[in-house]
């Protein structure tokens, strides 16, 4: 136990300091809760704010790090290792800003040379620079076997010629961004445009300036813009290559022979096995390698190129960034033209390769997605499992376990993203389509993607916690291993004498690896022991030391390489599936659940963007997310709105008859994407919620004003909108009061005798039908739509609306004389008279039903209409437009009512007192005060009358043609009375007959009400005071005698008939039925209609 030395006084003040630190937390907790208030934070998994990361900075020099005292081992070690990881330093420098760049050249179109001179320097430095490190690492290597200052037996440079080979594929890629973009030729245009400017006289430039600016841009052609980079470095290492005397040559050159062949058996293995980004790069390397090989030694064996031709068909397409990619044939017929002509047929041969790649892919795909998605599903599970509980501890099982876990997650994340790109890119290098079902196919392939970054993202802390421990168990292991080999090498006797250099370098090998899991002590280890010759070795440890000090260097990256895997940044250069994607289905659910997953995508795009707007100066970043918006917008919220309002539409009319409805299909996925509700690109959210909130307000306003009468079905739309998926709309606050005003009362005034014709009466719901209309439905007029009429237009339209209907009826009653002084008309009415009086006492004072419909049959004899209709059903007409016109005059009265009776809610009482003009003058308020009072009096003066009395209009309508009806002079108006059976009749066959015409399908002339007719019966038998009269002939009497006598009759007949009549009395008896129905609801209505008259 550690002693503790501080004093009383430390420890108060540290006491204080640790308390004031956890009133600090406790502050700012109580802050966040203040701010969050009652609302529930979703959990964005996608972003993590703040989170810890695994990055090791080692703080020691290099040169610290391999010190011995075996000087001259130092000084080749520290060389050495320095040069590595420059290499690996300008490997990441490539990749982070360069490669990024010319990727994105064509994107920002840039035409001006002069705002990309920074990044065309640095550029130029890089290469220069890279130049340099590879000139300097061959130098190095050649020099331990020109020097023989060591001993070089059985020393393995593989790790050297491996970073080799990674340096001269930095510059190889580099040539061929810089070729695929139009740099060069932008580059060219620029260099005119300065000479053109250099001969001008008049130009503000010192000379010197001039010439130095030249001098430079010439040096920028010549290195970067001539597409012969590699074809310099070569040559520079060709220069170097002199050096070597013949017998050193040999040496190195089998080093490196040796190594190729080794790397091509292991990548021809992997390459079919593990397809992963990781292994395609180093197929490239390789590829670079034998060039640089092959140009520095010149003897390559014939059996290498051919080994590598055969990785080549296996490795035809390797997708470097963007939309470049690297075609081995290509690579290999420039920069190794001698081998590649031995292969005629290589470039048909890759061709071939890259078809069969694809045709074996369609075939394949959804074996293949299959497969994918168990092994991310299988993989995530795994994780979630492994690092769910916090391991403060774990025991060597358990790292192992956690270590082949990772390491088989950045296998798969490698492996997606080489399927997706090479797929992708490949379709494009061959001009093929991708079809939809591929191009789906790959967008669920993006998903798993982004479902493993998740997966870390949920367990980031629980990952870097296991990591930490597994890395240090990993080098624990490394350093037993070295500690073994020092072991067997001390216990040779002479070792201080003939080993001491090995015995140097596993001393430097272990105190490397006694720290920090760094990227320079990796370096540094690896270096020392590829000094150590393989027979020191015991059995395959070398080996073995080599895959524990890579998984170190995989692990320590983990984060870093899951992230680039994973990111899908390349969606940037095919914009144009984005469409498709947002254009499919979602209403299945589990597109709706990955849609997250694909704004990641768009995400890292516009990540990528605002990185290189940095370097561009410009802000492609904000237009993309921008534009993005737009699209998700568009493409997604609207047509989720618009789903959401059909679905709401046909929930609400769901009583009529429409297809059955899967709910779990239809609308699980509206509900769904409103609980996703929140969808983000980098700082840009975009919410489901409000977006269809808004948009079904707009609707519902939109509509219902275009539409007044639909407020009703909107207003349930809305309800139905909160109760099942609780979104809250904004209130219309429309004016419900004249949603329902139907035709205006001014009009139907003005056009009265339209009106009376094209309209029936209802008596008892006091309402107009239209009779027909070219539409699918009719128009109809009831109370309400009157008194809203009335409130528009005020009560002085009552009167004036009484006042057209008398002069209507003045038109009417003209022509109503006219037919009733025919002499044909009047002769028959004396006739049947006479004979009622004659036979009173015989016939029970009842006028036969025979009589009647003899008259009803006789006066189609004097001939009929040109639409088919008698005399006589143009005069029941004629008295049923009547009837109209004095049921419309109720309605107006009933409905100038209804607005009263509206309006007076509004007073306290109906028994007013005192008056307001008479309160204010007690009060001594102005005479402005006192006008308006009195004008306010009147007004509800006005107001109380109209509700109280109203206006008797039928009783005016009586009085004023009354006198006239009963005058002498029309005495041929005496006889009305009797008309009126042979009138019913005809009635009631009308209205038998309209109403048949309901059930069928050409609904002309069908009818279900026609009171109009009853009402002007009982009005004119009013005007012409003749209810006693029409009452003597006991007309009503006489119809249900003859319907008993018909019944008896029928009765007879069925107790004789055969089979073939009962079916026909069957008929007749319905007939009979309907028949006294008819009279039955036609009596009902004229003894309500005399009522009005009394």
């Amino acid at each position: 136990m550690r002693n503790d030395h501080r004093t009383d006084a430390e420890k108060e003040a540290g006491a204080s300091l640790l308390k004031n630190y956890g009133e600090f937390f406790k502050k700012q907790y109580q802050d966040f809760q203040s701010t969050s208030g009652d609302r529930n934070w979703s959990e964005n998994k996608t972003y993590v704010p703040i989170q810890v990361d695994m990055i090791q900075h080692e703080l020691l020099p290099i040169t610290y790090l391999v010190a011995s005292d075996n000087t001259l081992m130092t000084k080749v070690l520290s060389v050495l290792s320095s040069l590595c990881v420059e290499v690996i330093t300008l490997k990441q420098e490539a990749f982070d800003r360069h490669f990024t760049f010319l990727s994105v050249y064509e994107e920002y179109g840039i035409t001006d040379m002069n705002s990309q001179m920074e990044s065309v320097c640095l550029l130029s430095a890089f290469i220069s620079r890279c130049d340099e490190t590879l000139r300097n690492l061959c130098s190095q290597v050649f020099a331990i076997f020109t020097e023989a200052v060591i001993n070089l037996n059985g020393i393995q440079l593989h790790y050297i010629i491996n970073h080799i080979g990674e340096l001269f594929t930095i510059i190889v890629l580099m040539e061929l961004l810089i070729s695929n973009t139009s740099l060069p030729a932008t580059w060219n245009k620029y260099c005119k445009n300065l000479k053109l400017l250099s001969h001008m006289q008049n130009i503000d430039l010192i000379e010197e300036k001039l010439q130095a600016l030249s001098s430079a841009v010439d040096n920028i052609t010549k290195k970067l813009m001539s597409d012969n980079i590699v074809q310099n470095t070569l040559q520079n290492l060709a220069t170097l290559r002199k050096s070597l005397v013949d017998k050193n040559c040999s040496m190195v050159s089998s080093e490196f022979t040796n190594y190729l062949k080794q790397a091509i058996i292991n990548l021809d293995k992997l390459v079919q096995d593990i397809p992963n980004v990781t292994t395609m790069y180093k197929c490239v390397k390789i590829n670079a390698l034998f060039v640089l090989s092959s140009h520095l030694f010149g003897n390559i064996d014939k059996k290498i190129f051919k080994s590598l031709i055969e990785l080549n068909t296996k490795a035809h397409s390797v997708h470097i960034i963007g939309t470049t990619v690297w075609f081995p044939e290509q690579f290999l017929q420039r920069y190794a033209p001698a081998q590649s002509s031995s292969y005629g047929k290589m470039s048909q041969t890759m061709i071939k390769a890259r078809q069969t790649y694809i045709s074996n892919k369609k075939a394949s795909l959804a074996r293949d997605m299959t497969s994918l998605q168990v092994m991310c599903a299988q993989w995530v599970l795994s994780v979630e499992d492994a690092f769910s509980a916090s391991h403060h501890k774990l025991n060597a099982s358990e790292m192992s376990l956690h270590a082949k876990l990772l390491l088989e997650g950045l296998n798969v994340a490698s492996n997606i993203n080489y399927s997706v790109l090479t797929l992708i890119n490949v379709h494009v290098s061959l001009g093929v389509p991708l079809s939809k079902s591929m191009l789906m196919s790959l967008f669920e392939v993006i998903d798993m993607l982004k479902c493993l970054t998740n997966a870390v993202s949920r367990n980031r802390n629980q990952i870097l916690n296991s990591l930490n421990m597994t890395i240090q168990h990993f080098i624990f292991q490394a350093i037993s291993s070295i500690l073994e080999v020092k072991k067997a090498l001390m216990t040779d006797k002479n070792y201080a004498n003939k080993r001491l250099d090995e015995l140097t370098c596993l001393v430097i090998a272990e105190r490397s690896l006694r720290g920090v899991a760094s990227l320079e002590r990796n370096v540094a280890a690896n270096v020392a022991l590829s000094f150590v010759p393989d027979t020191t070795y015991l059995e395959d440890s070398y080996v073995k030391l080599g895959t524990l000090l890579e998984k170190v260097q995989t692990l320590s990256n983990f984060t870093k390489s899951m992230d680039n895997f994973c990111n899908c940044s390349w969606m940037l250069w095919h914009q144009h599936v984005i469409p498709i994607y947002l254009d499919q289905n979602f209403s299945i659910q589990l597109n709706a659940l990955k849609l997250k997953y694909f704004l990641m995508v768009l995400e890292d795009c516009a990540v990528l963007l605002h990185k290189t707007d940095k370097q561009y100066k410009k802000h492609k970043s904000k237009d993309f997310i921008s534009s993005m918006k737009s699209m998700i917008n568009e493409s997604l919220l609207r047509t989720t709105s618009q789903n959401i309002e059909t679905n709401l539409r046909l929930h609400i009319h769901s009583h009529l008859q429409l297809d059955v409805v899967n709910p779990f299909t239809f609308d699980m996925v509206k509900k769904l994407l409103l609980v996703i509700d929140n969808f983000r690109i980098q700082n840009i959210y975009m919410s489901v919620v409000p977006s269809v909130e808004h948009y079904l307000s707009t609707m519902y306003y939109n509509l219902t004003t275009v539409v007044l009468s639909d407020w009703k079905t909107y207003g349930e739309m809305r309800q139905m909108a909160k109760f099942k998926l609780n979104l809250k709309t904004v209130q219309d606050n429309l004016p419900t009061q004249t949603l329902e005003q139907g035709l205006d009362v001014l009009e139907i005034m003005r056009n009265i005798h339209i009106f009376v014709s094209k309209y029936l009466y209802n008596l008892n719901n006091q309402i107009f039908i239209e009779k027909s209309s070219n539409n699918k439905h009719l128009n109809s007029i009831n109370i309400r739509h009157v008194a809203n009429s009335i409130r528009t237009h005020g009560t002085g339209i009552m009167n004036t609306t009484v006042n057209f209907t008398y002069q209507f009826l003045k038109k009417k009653f003209f022509t109503f004389s006219q037919f009733m002084y025919d002499e044909h008309i009047k002769s028959r009415l004396i006739k049947d008279l006479r004979y009622f009086k004659e036979n009173a006492e015989v016939n029970e004072n009842m006028y036969l039903y025979k009589n009647a419909d003899k008259f009803n049959k006789g006066i189609r004899v004097l001939g009929l209409a040109e639409d088919g209709q008698s005399y006589l059903d143009l005069f029941r007409d004629l008295i049923s437009q009547i009837g109209n016109a004095m049921g419309y005059v109720r309605m107006i009265r009933s409905g100038g009512r209804h607005c009263c009776s509206d309006a007076t809610v509004f007073l306290p009482t109906l028994d007013i007192s005192k008056s307001f003009k008479e309160l204010c003058e007690e009060e001594n308020l102005g005479h402005d005060a006192i006008q308006a009072s009195e004008i306010l009096d009147n007004n509800i003066n006005c107001l109380i009358t109209n509700f109280l009395q109203g206006t008797e209009y039928f009783k005016l309508l009586v009085d004023v043609f009354a006198p006239v009806f009963r005058n002498p002079k029309n005495v041929h108006l005496k006889n009305f009375f009797i008309i009126v059976p042979p009138l019913t009749l005809n009635f009631v066959e009308h209205m038998i007959l309209s109403k048949d015409k309901m059930s069928k399908k050409n609904k002309v002339g069908a009818a279900f009400t026609d009171d109009g007719f009853a009402m002007g019966v009982a009005y004119i038998l009013k005007l012409l005071d003749q209810d006693s009269n029409f009452e003597a002939l006991h007309w009503f009497d006489s119809i249900w005698k003859h319907i008993k006598d018909e019944r008896r009759a029928l009765e007879e007949q069925k107790l004789k008939g055969s089979v073939q009549l009962q079916q026909a009395l069957a008929l007749t008896e319905k007939k009979i039925k309907t028949l006294e129905e008819e009279y039955k609801l036609l009596y009902y209505s004229l003894t309500s209609a005399r009522i009005f008259f009394r």
